[in-house]
Formats: structure tokens, sequence, C-alpha cells
């Protein structure tokens, strides 16, 4: 993920000739393996491997408001050492590590250098027990503080993962897999004083097994970490969260009549986490069974029943399996659902199928047993038209909740047409659905989306372009709506010139993650107010490259993200710009290559004033086949 890497001044005129002297010793050292054969193939008995990569050497240089003023030769470079021992199917391996990578002069991402390396390797890979090692390290890496919609904000620093995978499958006896992982980071966000952390681990176990027609699994798992998640946001210290869970499960599948087919399955998990001001723990137990026919090639139908012991948690691990910080839900004790489904298709013409469907559900919450049913049909219909194809699909519901005399009418509807005439093609598509079921029965959402793109090309001139409009809203709640919009165009001439921009804007309710904001995935009340955080913003950027003649390339971008946020009251506004340019000249095996970045990024609740860094670099790189 993500690394800070503070270089340090230096305070005598000594250190400084020592570190020019230095690196004017790697870039001779550099500049002579540019100039170097290539190697043939290495082969040591039973072991054989291959390297190569790509050396280079130049001038850099960084700046900015925060950070001292940095001009230096250096050398860098990427590799990859790839090879087995006896087999490729018994041991294979590799290794690319990279030195000094920065964005203005490569693919690795960082405004500054970066450097790292990737290792994986595979062991009897050809056998009936293969197992797999991976690792990677990461230093000075760039990376991504999200706000949904919004152009990302940039983080930096350091990560690592480890991972081992092993595996039996011997014929006749059931499969037994099992994988460990452990990750880390440490970064900061640029424009703010704040840091965080992250680390991770997990252990997990995978076993199937065919029995008398039954195909059979189960799995375990242990896993848990630790945030310091920034509260840039606010202004105020990072928040400190902790997570443990255990989850264990067993499914089952079986054949039957009609050209049908049942399944069922349990799972379990246990979770415990740990955050500012309070803790949250829990145990929830689901049950599933689904049994699914077709008699005939037109006619589906299928039933099926779900149980959860525990509704709340199950809200919570929602929030917590798409990287939220969960806090308490409140729900009160007991908690507990049950739904059963039932779905029929029927084939009416070739291009037309008609559904009906049935939904129950019973939850417990809050001290109150709340039901839900739903009744529907619809129908999804195709052809060509005008030259082109139709796609629509149109379902309506009765919905009746027990807390309610009155019925309310759901209505789903989709349509996309797309088409080619005259050069040009074309396609537009919407959806709009009202009082459509949420995770809760006592809430439903409405949500509305539109959208169109249009390419054309005129001999060797092309143009495209596209916008997507979307809203949800959860019906019963003024304020509570999540919107989007987008537009997107790009022209092109030949390899000459290649440009796009885009524009997004979007506005809505999230809450905090460990790298930023996500949208909230529940209903709006379960979450204390406290803990949303309200969003708004809009992003634009133009792109611009060119090929103009053989071997010569070149590009740049420009990018800005203007958003404002509220938490408990605290208004936040942030602002990110980046530029970035490129250009590389291919001779032979090697590139002249030189690229100039620019970072201004800013969040008023940090109280510190924008942050401005730039970085560019001038250089030359040699391809290699060393080995």
């Amino acid at each position: 993920m993500l690394c800070l890497l503070v270089e340090a001044e230096r305070n005598q005129a000594g250190f400084q000739v020592a570190g020019a002297l230095r690196n004017t010793v790697l870039v001779l050292a550099g500049l002579l393996l540019l100039v170097l054969p290539v190697a043939a193939q290495i082969r040591f008995g039973e072991f054989s491997s291959n390297l190569n990569g790509t050396v280079s050497a130049g001038y850099n240089g960084g700046y900015g408001n925060d950070i001292s003023s940095d001009h230096s030769l250096s050398v860098g470079g990427a590799g990859t050492l790839s090879g087995y021992y006896y087999n490729p199917n018994f041991v294979s391996f590799t290794v690319s590590p990279y030195l000094n990578q920065a964005r203005d002069n490569s693919a690795y991402q960082s405004i500054s250098n970066a450097s790292g390396v990737n290792f994986s390797s595979n062991i009897f890979s050809g056998s009936h027990f293969p197992g797999s090692i991976n690792y990677a390290k990461a230093y000075n890496s760039e990376g991504n503080f999200a706000i949904p919609g919004v152009a990302n904000y940039t983080t930096h620093g350091d990560s690592d993962t480890f991972g081992v995978n092993w595996a039996e499958m011997v014929p006749g006896l059931p499969s037994l897999s099992a994988s460990f992982q452990l990750g880390s980071s440490q970064y900061s966000i640029y424009g703010t004083s704040d840091n965080g952390t992250t680390f991770n681990h997990s252990f997990t176990l995978k076993s199937s097994y065919m029995l008398k027609g039954f195909s059979l699994g189960a799995y375990f798992g242990d896993g848990g970490g630790h945030s310091d998640i920034p509260q840039v946001l606010q202004g105020s210290s990072p928040e400190q969260t902790s997570s443990s869970n255990i989850n264990y499960g067993f499914n089952a599948t079986h054949p039957l009549p009609l050209q049908g087919s049942f399944s069922g399955a349990f799972s379990g998990s246990s979770y415990n986490s740990n955050f500012e001001g309070g803790s949250n723990s829990g145990t929830v137990d689901v049950y599933t069974a689904t049994a699914l026919f077709q008699p005939t090639q037109k006619f589906h139908f299928s039933t099926s029943v779900n149980y959860s012991s525990d509704l709340a948690g199950g809200l919570y691990e929602a929030i917590a399996g798409a990287g939220g910080a969960a806090p308490p839900l409140n729900l009160g004790q007991g908690t507990h659902s049950l739904e059963l489904l039932a779905n029929a298709s029927y084939s009416v013409m070739a291009n037309m199928q008609a559904l009906a469907f049935a939904d129950h559900r019973e939850q417990y919450y809050l001290g109150d047993d709340f039901g839900a049913s739903t009744y529907g049909a619809g129908l999804t219909y195709w052809r060509p038209l005008f030259g082109g194809s139709l796609n629509t699909a149109l379902s309506l519901s009765d919905n009746t909740v027990s807390t309610s005399s009155a019925n309310s009418l759901g209505l789903s509807a989709t349509a996309n047409f797309n088409r080619r005439f005259d050069g040009w093609a074309v396609g537009v598509g919407g959806s709009y659905s009202q009082n459509v079921a949420t995770l809760l029965v006592t809430y439903v959402t409405s949500s509305y989306s539109y959208g169109g793109n249009l390419r054309r090309r005129w001999g060797k001139f092309g143009w495209s372009g596209g916008a997507a409009v979307s809203k949800t809203l959860l019906t019963e709640l003024a304020g509570s709506s999540n919107s989007s919009q987008s537009f997107t165009t790009a022209i092109n001439y030949t390899h000459w010139i290649t440009a796009n921009g885009s524009y997004a804007k979007s506005n809505g309710t999230a809450i905090q993650a460990g790298l930023g904001l996500i949208q909230n995935p529940v209903p709006q009340p379960i979450v204390p107010e406290d803990d949303l955080i309200l969003f708004g913003g809009k992003s634009y950027s133009v792109g611009l490259s060119s090929n103009p003649m053989r071997r010569l390339t070149f590009g740049a971008s420009y990018s800005k993200s203007i958003s404002n946020t509220t938490l408990q009251g605290t208004m936040s506004a942030n602002n990110n710009k980046q530029i970035n340019a490129i250009f590389n000249y291919q001779f032979r095996k090697m590139y002249l290559t030189g690229g100039y970045s620019n970072l201004v990024q800013s969040f008023s609740a940090s109280g510190l004033p924008p942050e401005n860094i730039s970085s560019f670099y001038m250089g030359v790189t040699r391809w290699f086949n060393f080995f």
C-alpha cells in the first residue's frame, strides 16, 4: 500500500560532498551497464534461470513548501529474475525488484522515488500437494484516500505482505487447502499531519468431497487486524480500531428429479471489535436451503429459505466487510430474521420471458416483530429494433408490512438500446425502482439511473462521449439520498494525438474506512448519526498524449477535485490538484525519458496550509536480457 520516506537534511558540508561523490559513482556505474553486452541464459545442473529488466541513470529533483529541496544524480531500475529447479512443476520462482522508480519516469506509483520487491514461488505444482509462497515489500509508494464519486486524494507510505498457500488433492480423498496471509502498511496523507497504520492476518482451511451423489464442502477461517485510522476530516487524533473474526461453515448439494438440484448451507461467525468509545461482539449463524427445478426447457422455478440468528450482527458484518469502522448497531437484544422466497420463469416466446415471485420476511429487532410480504410478476423482452437491439425488463409487486394496514405498489423497470448507423455507435439506457425492500423490512428504497454513450470515426479522426446519472434514497427518510453524475469525452487523430476529459459530481452519506470513506451499506437510522459523514464534491480531469513519430511518445494530464465533508459538526473543505507530464524516446535498446509531477492537496480540518510537492526527472534507461 503506502509509505513515507523522509530524507534527513545533511547538516555538514562533508556529508554533502560524500553524498554527491556516492551518487556520481552510482551514475557512472549505471552508464557503464548501459553499454555492456547481454549474456545468455544461465543453467547450473538442475537449476535454470533468466534475468531481464531495465537500468536507468539520470538527474532528478524534488521540492515543495513542506520538504527540503533535493537535486541529485541517481541510478534506478527494475528487473525480473525467474527460474526453476529440476522442473517448472517442481519448484519455480519469480523475483521482481525495483529501485528509485517514480511516477514521472515509470509505472511505479509515487510522486517521489518508490522502491520494493515482489516475490512468488510455486512448489510441487505438478503434484497432488501443490503450494505457493508470496511476498511483497514497497517503500514510499503512492495510494489513495477515497471519497465516493470524487477523484481520490493522495497518500504515501510503506507496505508489506506475506502469504503461504498449500493444498492436498489426492483422487478419492477429500481435498484440503490452507492459506495464511499477513499484511501491514504505514502511510500519511499529503496536506495533513495525520499518519495511519493497518495490520491484518488471516488463516483459512477449505475442504470438498463427493459422497454418494452429494457434493460436500466445509471451511474454517480465523482473522483479524488493527488500524490507526486518520481523522483527517475532523482534525483530531487517529482513531484506533481492532477486530477479530472466526468463521466456519458447511455446504452440500445433490441432484433432484425434474432436472433439479438441492443445496443447503450453514455458516457461523464470531466477531469482536474494539474502537474509540466502545466495543462490539456477537455470533451470527445463518442457515440456507434452496431447491431448483427445470421440468421443461421453458419453465424454471425455485424455492429457498434463509434464517439468521442475529440480524444486527449481519448488518454489522455488512459494514465491516465493506471496510468500514463499524459502530454499535442499536437494534436491541435477540435480533433474528427469516426469509422465504419463491421464483418462477417461463419462456413465452424466443425473446420474451415471464416472471413471478413471492417473498415473505419475518424480523425481530427493537423489541418487536416485523413482517413483510411481497408478491409480484414481470416480463423481460429483447428484440432487434430500428437496426439495433432493445433489452427491457418490467416488474410490479404488491408489498405489505405488518406495522401498516396499507399496501404499497413496487415498480422496477430497465431499458437499454444499442445501435450503429451511418458510422455512429449509440447506446442509451435507464432504470427506475420504487418501494424496493432493503435489509430491514420497515425501510424501502427508490432509485433511478440513466445514461448513454456515443462514438464515431471519420477516417483517421475519432470521437466518443458518455454520461451517467444516478440517485438512490430511503423513501421514509428526508435527506437520505446518494447521487452521482459523470461525463466523459475523448478524441483522437491516428497516432498523432489523443485527448480526453471527464467530470464527476456526487453527494450523500458515508462512513469512515481505513483508506477513506465508503457509502453507508445499511439503512441510515441503524448507524448512529455521529458516525455518519455528509459528503459532496466534484472532480474533473483532462489528458493529452501523442506519438508524433516512430519511437517518440509524450503525454500530460491535469486533474482537480473539490469536496466538502461534515462529521460530528466539523466541516472540512478538501482540495486536490495533480499535474503529470512524461516523454519517452527509444533508440536501440535505450530510452531517453523525462517527466514532471506536481501535487497540491489540502484539508481545512487539518489546520495546515496546502501541501505543494513537485518532482522531475531526466535520464537514460537501457533494457537488458542479462541471462
